[in-house]
């Protein structure tokens, strides 16, 4: 028998928007202009090399959208290197609020864990969140055993913030694909259930469209979920547990070379990876935390 059957019912949507993601407290700051958030950027002290160099933690803010200007018009008329500054301004602050829910997550499922091994009886609604998680990670392991309960450890797992900024450069073009400024869709992740549809399908490929997203951030998450649970990265999963299991840091560098089927460019595209975290200097962010506080939106007009 299952462990969703053992957890009762039927399966539940895989949605990621846990209350652990959820914050105490969040504002909506309205940004009119590119120009308006660099200002609001320096204004608030916040600085990219700070943060590769643990001087200071990364902010709780994220984007809601990324518009269609970007794309069409602002970025190609910045100088490359503000172009870059400004989808790093952008894009790190999104990795780390979405590691910091899957450590949420991970703290629950550990409490969650202990409880069972203790032979206490989970809450109805602690059976619906790990309900709800293991459909979401894929889970088949029968029972709530030993191997359960490794298996869910292993991918309820954050990502090095490096790998995660140099495949959302990769995959979005610095934010400038149209998947990005359509469908929020930081890493053309493929759907076949609705998406944006590419002006070019691949041929043997189907009907296949590229998964559109409400927000940068459920983007991101959804790439998150997708190397946590996804049988294609199981090496990925393996090695990033053998260096925790070492007491080891958990960097892009370590881990970026078990991402051979991310593309069908394969070494081609590990190496593309590797090369954009060497040239921006990005490695450093894997060892850097996200800043206490409230979680701040920004809409960029």
């Amino acid at each position: 028998m299952s462990i969703l059957k053992i957890l009762g019912g039927g399966l539940l949507a895989a949605g990621l928007m846990t209350a652990q993601m959820a914050q105490a407290e969040t504002e909506t700051i309205k940004i009119r202009s590119f120009d308006d958030f660099a200002s609001y950027f320096e204004k608030k002290g916040y600085s990219i090399r700070k943060w590769k160099e643990g001087k200071q933690d990364v902010p709780p803010y994220v984007i809601l959208d990324i518009p269609e200007e970007w794309r069409k018009r602002i970025a190609p008329e910045m100088p490359v290197d503000e172009k870059k500054r400004t989808f790093f301004r952008l894009a790190i602050p999104l990795a780390f609020v979405a590691n910091h829910g899957i450590s949420r997550d991970q703290e629950r499922l550990r409490s969650l864990e202990k409880e069972h091994r203790a032979g206490k009886s989970l809450s109805e609604r602690d059976v619906a969140w790990l309900k709800q998680q293991a459909t979401a990670y894929a889970l088949e392991e029968d029972g709530l055993n030993d191997k359960f309960w490794a298996t869910f450890n292993e991918r309820m797992d954050t990502i090095p913030p490096s790998l995660i900024v140099a495949q959302m450069v990769e995959e979005s073009g610095w934010g400038t694909s149209r998947f990005a400024a359509e469908g929020n869709a930081l890493f053309g992740q493929w759907s076949y259930d609705g998406g944006i549809k590419p002006e070019e399908q691949r041929e043997n490929k189907g009907d296949y469209r590229i998964e559109a997203f409400k927000t940068p951030l459920d983007s991101v998450r959804a790439y998150m979920l997708n190397l946590n649970s996804h049988t294609s990265y199981a090496d990925f999963r393996k090695r990033r547990a053998a260096l925790r299991a070492k007491g080891q840091p958990v960097t892009g560098p370590d881990l970026v070379g078990t991402l051979i089927e991310y593309s069908e460019r394969r070494e081609a595209y590990v190496k593309i990876i590797e090369e954009i975290m060497e040239h921006n200097s990005l490695p450093p962010l894997d060892h850097v935390r996200l800043a206490s506080g409230k979680l701040t939106y920004l809409q960029l007009e």
